[in-house]
């Protein structure tokens, strides 16, 4: 069984459990400081991140995994096949690339307004590819196909989040957190070149990191009722330098969030929305790159003209919080984030799917 058929299961689970203990729960709309709250809608879904605050003396420890499959190459807006990529010149395209990253993050609040977090992660890659199979023979040993694999610790985040506005149900805050190329930048793997495969350098997007300072900002507002509550968020990465070690800078990154939850009873909420994300094309050169191998050019992730783009998202999702006994405060929460429209610059894989799975504890 696959990550996504179990990760697709678990929310099936989740979603039937809704369904079998539907009843309308008692809340007090109107928050009138920054406590936790207790609802199941108290978080935004599990894949958007400082979503919240909390009250002086607060502490909060998370866990998320999330696995990302993307399958199939896109050129703009249109799908296109390996003989379409190769019809460009490019000796070697990708076919698919799977993501999983395990993130642990810890929050506390020395005052009601100010939220310090901090959070790590650990991300396995793997891409398969495809090579022109009349070039197979003299730069892959007469094999049509390859994989690349990587795996270790990513880019470390500090920040906080200073809540700014509460009045009644509505409050806001503004995030604002440092990332440290903490990630790797020179992982290698097996590839195709002239001679044969041998032990390379890969392209950005197998890289662990950024390998440059990057600022976080993000605006959260969110809007509380009886049973359930919406919120909106905007949210950049700022790359704070003009190259790292290797040459190049990854594109900025500008996303907008909003979300919609409702509270089936006191311990189980849903929720939905939409997701856009606008990346920047990367800029420089990647230091160690082939881009040409006899005659033809490369690999497509080698090419800052194959990086970038749009896409919107939709999310769905469930939140679980434990209210009473020895477990309270707990949280677990799934969602799903499917995209509804993608326009990527150059040739790159689509995206199919992303899952998180989460676990908060508030204390």
């Amino acid at each position: 069984m696959n990550t996504f058929t179990k990760h697709i299961l678990l929310f099936s689970t989740l979603t039937a459990a809704t369904s079998a203990t539907f009843a309308a729960p008692s809340f007090s709309c109107c928050a009138t400081d920054d406590s936790y709250q207790g609802r199941p809608d108290e978080h935004a879904p599990i894949s958007v991140m400082g979503d919240h605050t909390h009250a002086k003396s607060g502490w909060m420890m998370s866990y998320r995994t999330m696995h990302m499959d993307m399958g199939g190459m896109r050129y703009g807006t249109d799908r296109v096949s390996s003989g379409d990529v190769f019809a460009e010149s490019y000796s070697v395209t990708p076919e698919s690339m799977s993501m999983d990253m395990h993130m642990l993050g810890l929050m506390y609040a020395p005052t009601d307004k100010l939220t310090l977090m901090l959070m790590a992660n650990y991300i396995e890659t793997e891409m398969d590819h495809r090579v022109l199979p009349m070039s197979a023979g003299m730069i892959n040993n007469g094999s049509t196909k390859f994989t690349t694999e990587t795996s270790g610790i990513g880019d470390v985040k500090l920040g906080g989040l200073y809540r700014f506005y509460l009045k009644e149900n509505r409050k806001a805050h503004l995030g604002l957190s440092l990332s440290l190329p903490t990630g790797s930048i020179d992982e290698k793997d097996t590839t195709p070149g002239m001679g044969g495969p041998a032990n390379r350098q890969l392209p950005a997007p197998m890289q662990l990191g950024s390998g440059t300072y990057d600022l976080l900002p993000s605006l959260t507002y969110v809007q509380q009722f009886d049973n359930w509550s919406y919120g909106a968020q905007a949210n950049a990465i700022i790359r704070l330098e003009s190259e790292n070690d290797n040459g190049y800078r990854l594109g900025d990154v500008f996303g907008a969030t909003t979300w919609v939850g409702s509270n089936l009873n006191e311990w189980v909420g849903i929720n939905t929305g939409l997701n856009y994300t606008y990346t920047s094309k990367l800029k420089g050169s990647q230091d160690d790159i082939n881009k040409t191998m006899g005659g033809n050019k490369t690999v497509t992730t080698a090419y800052e003209s194959n990086t970038g783009g749009e896409r919107l998202d939709a999310i769905f999702g469930i939140n679980l919080y434990v209210p009473t006994g020895s477990l309270k405060g707990q949280r677990i929460a799934i969602d799903l984030r499917l995209p509804l429209w993608q326009d990527l610059n150059g040739y790159q894989l689509e995206t199919d799917y992303a899952l998180t799975l989460g676990w908060q504890m508030a204390f």
